[in-house]
């Protein structure tokens, strides 16, 4: 019975073995797209906060009298 289960053990540890690079692969590419899209939000967050804060200087400090 031991050897039947240790051989079926190495069979799945050789077949997910066999994808292990590609998980690798796929995570680094994950990382790397999360972080890019973090850091899109976080630059049009900026944009627009400096935007409305142009916005309302303009209006505040130009008026016409």
């Amino acid at each position: 019975m031991k050897q039947i289960w240790t051989g079926r053990r190495a069979q799945a540890a050789g077949k997910y073995g066999e994808s292990a690079p590609m998980a690798a692969v796929c995570c680094n590419a994950g990382r790397t797209c999360v972080t890019t899209n973090i850091f899109g939000i976080v630059t049009a967050g900026l944009a627009g906060a400096g935007y409305a804060v142009a916005n309302f200087a303009r209006r505040r400090f130009t008026k016409a009298t």
